[in-house]
């Protein structure tokens, strides 16, 4: 054997008798873990909703209310931390891990402008805890369902999801169908049916007529991820106007929904809703679509429900600072309406309907369509541009005691600008948003004849044009106390072109132009990891078409807009695993919109609303 091969063979045995003692040693090098709490280092509260990324990993965890978190499975040796939470700089700490051990860290993090670019993304986590954190520095009550809380409820209609919502109150109108009355603090209790002083969006986006009309049942709540809850004046963020304020549905995005979803419900008087559903991400583009049907026999006589709904969304990341998101939602309506029955009726037969209602075939029927694009983009780290059009179609058929028929076309945008730079020294945030909005409806009633149409007893074109101008500044006056100052112009147009002239020309016109102002407080109390919030807003809500055309009396009938001044003080905080929000509140309302019941004709068996102000309420 020459001395080459002699020593490759010592070097071959030696790493033979060496691969035991190095398995040994790797095996006992066992991951680790880091525990540890987020705090601020002005006043050293706790920051609840901040994220915290292992570098070089794609763990990502969010911290508790109490500030707390905890990352398994990390590799023994150095590791490093990086902590990221709105109003600050992100921090960044190393960290030596020990084999098999728990390292305990404390990360303090240091108030800057917010970084916005890394935090862009549609329908991501991070968009959500932006929201969260967002919440938090609203100067009044706000409330945050999420995704958990939804699925823990039978996702029928609003009272499944917002019954234990504190201020805002909802009673369906048919059981599990999803036709309610929604109030929050006191806004539209005189309406048993479709909403009134409440700014309705999904993705952030306006869901209504231009006028302010809306109704619930083209939306899916089981294709909800969260809902957003502003009370009062705490919706100017979102153009809100109105004085209950505003609701915000988050929609499933491929980055929330299971590759393949099968949801089957059922219960009794016929309720059953199925689901199918698919969504993912994959790479930079991730969609989300479903079909669902929904079907209700009722409690009563002629009673049935149909609900069929079709979702599909789309996003993309065009860039790391802008990407795009376009949804599309349709649902088909079908609705019998068994109408009123007496006291003794009621006593006598629970089950019965109207015996006018079912020979006339009283009914809602529609179909709507409803296209949504949004495009986000960072214009710098501390300012983002959202740009967001949409379009509504609409088309019903409502056989009451004459058969509504209606085609309304709706199109409108909303554009917001953000920008976070300090401002004297101080952290600051500045919101401007424009929301140009169109409607032109066809409206025309029929004599009734077995829900069929009739002669023709109404025809007219009605429209509504819409613009908005609102601005919004928080200023951080110290460590702990920000200043909200808010002011909103709306510009409003009722008009109706008439067009069965055989009874006169009723067209009419009408003009509305409030200016409305917004002033708020906010002081953080860390040791209830916490916040006192105070504000005062107002209101202004012009009247709906539905409410000027009065189905009494011919033409628009003289309605002045709903103004309200409110009032609300506050404290939200938490303690281990309780948390609180207490508000006090105050509304002063003038020429409050209320419905009046009136027989159409004098011998009529039944009434239909009617609208009038109240001068103060």
């Amino acid at each position: 054997m020459t001395h080459r091969q002699t020593r490759r063979a010592l070097c071959a045995a030696a790493a033979i008798l060496m691969a035991p003692l190095a398995t040994s040693s790797s095996a006992a090098q066992e991951p680790g873990s880091i525990s540890g709490v987020v705090r601020s280092a002005v006043n050293d509260s706790v920051l609840a909703g901040a994220l915290v990324t292992l570098e070089g990993r794609p763990i990502n965890v969010q911290v508790d209310r109490n500030g707390r978190f905890r990352i398994t499975e990390v590799p023994s040796g150095k590791a490093k931390l990086i902590a990221k939470v709105l109003g600050y700089a992100p921090a960044r700490m190393q960290v030596d891990v020990a084999s098999a051990g728990e390292a305990a860290v404390v990360i303090r993090m240091e108030p800057a402008a917010v970084q916005l670019a890394e935090l862009t993304v549609i329908g991501t986590q991070a968009d959500l805890e932006e929201r969260r954190a967002r919440l938090a520095q609203v100067p009044g009550s706000v409330a945050l369902v999420e995704s958990e809380e939804i699925r823990g409820t039978r996702q029928a209609n609003f009272k499944d999801v917002l019954g234990f919502t504190p201020g805002v109150y909802v009673q369906p109108r048919f059981g599990a169908a999803d036709e309610s009355q929604i109030s929050i603090r006191g806004s539209g209790l005189r309406n048993n049916f479709h909403a009134r002083g409440i700014n309705l969006l999904v993705n952030g986006m306006p869901y209504r007529n231009t006028d302010g009309f809306t109704d619930f049942e083209s939306l899916e709540l089981l294709n909800t991820e969260s809902i957003e809850v502003y009370k009062g004046g705490n919706a100017l963020r979102y153009g809100g106007s109105t004085l209950g304020g505003a609701i915000n549905l988050e929609t499933k995005t491929g980055y929330t929904a299971d590759p393949i979803g099968v949801v089957a419900e059922g219960g009794s008087f016929g309720f059953l809703k199925t689901q199918v559903s698919s969504g993912a991400a994959l790479g930079k583009l991730d969609y989300f679509g479903s079909y669902t049907r929904t079907s209700l026999d009722g409690f009563r006589d002629y009673a049935v429900q149909g609900r069929d709904r079709v979702n599909g969304h789309l996003g993309y990341v065009l860039s790391d600072k802008t990407d795009i998101r376009s949804f599309y939602f349709f649902a088909r309506v079908d609705e019998q309406l068994p109408g009123a029955l007496t006291a003794e009726e009621l006593v006598s037969d629970p089950r019965a309907s109207h015996p006018e209602n079912r020979a006339d075939r009283w009914g809602r029927d529609y179909d709507l369509h409803h296209l949504g694009v949004q495009l986000r983009t960072q214009l710098g780290p501390n300012q983002r541009l959202e740009i967001s059009p949409y379009f509504q179609f609409r088309d019903i058929d409502h056989p009451i005691f004459q058969v509504l028929n209606q085609q309304s076309r709706d199109y409108g945008a909303e554009l917001r600008y953000e920008n976070t730079v300090p401002l004297l020294g101080r952290t600051n945030r500045f919101t401007l948003g424009v929301q140009p909005a169109w409607l032109n409806m066809d409206n025309r009633q029929f004599v009734n004849q077995a829900g069929e149409h009739g002669e023709l007893r109404k025809q007219q074109k009605d429209g509504a044009v819409g613009l908005a101008v609102f601005a919004e500044n928080a200023l951080a006056l110290s460590a702990r106390l920000t200043a909200v100052i808010g002011l909103r112009f709306d510009h409003s147009i009722r008009k109706s072109r008439d067009a069965f002239v055989g009874d006169g020309d009723q067209s009419d016109h009408r003009e509305f132009n409030p200016l409305l102002p917004k002033l708020g407080m906010l002081y953080s109390l860390p040791a209830i990891d916490g916040q006192v919030y105070a504000n005062v807003s107002r209101s202004y809500e012009p009247p709906l078409l539905l409410e000027l055309n009065s189905l009494a009396v011919p033409g628009f009938i003289e309605l002045d807009g709903q103004d309200a001044w409110q009032f609300e003080l506050g404290v939200r905080g938490s303690s281990g695993a309780l948390a609180w929000d207490v508000t006090a509140y105050n509304v002063e309302l003038e020429n409050e919109i209320l419905n009046v019941n009136v027989q159409p004709f004098s011998y009529a068996p039944f009434t239909v609303p009617t609208y009038r102000n109240s001068p103060r309420t």
